[in-house]
């Protein structure tokens, strides 16, 4: 997926046609974007009102996964605010359970260790 801004000629006015042929692809789109820019520019203070704005739009087609942001609402306000991320940390828990499930029943303890430790130093910079 590219940024709507650098798509090519042929590409936006393929996105043009579309957007004008559905007036709920064109609602999502909008939503869409304000979202993303909401999240690129740390604005999570901003969240609230794109939340009420997505459910008072019946086209768009996202109110279920703004009713979802809500079950946590500070937490992703705060999530959508900080420069803090626990990406990093999800990366190596997901290596652990990968080699887990690959290695199930038939390894032991020291060489399940082992190779973590090895993807571990493979992924640093």
């Amino acid at each position: 997926m590219s940024h709507p801004n650098h798509l090519r000629d042929k590409e936006q006015l393929r996105l043009k046609t579309l957007l004008a042929r559905s007036p709920e692809l064109t609602a999502a789109t909008t939503h869409v974007r304000t979202f993303a820019t909401v999240m690129t520019n740390r604005e999570g203070e901003r969240l609230r009102g794109w939340i009420a704005d997505v459910c008072a739009d019946q086209q768009c087609g996202l109110a279920s996964f703004a009713a979802g942001l809500i079950t946590d609402l500070d937490a992703v306000v705060f999530g959508m605010s900080t420069e803090w991320s626990s990406g990093p940390v999800e990366g190596r828990v997901n290596d652990l359970k990968a080699l887990k499930r690959s290695m199930f029943r038939r390894a032991k303890l020291p060489l399940l260790r082992k190779r973590l430790l090895l993807i571990a130093a493979s992924r640093r910079p």
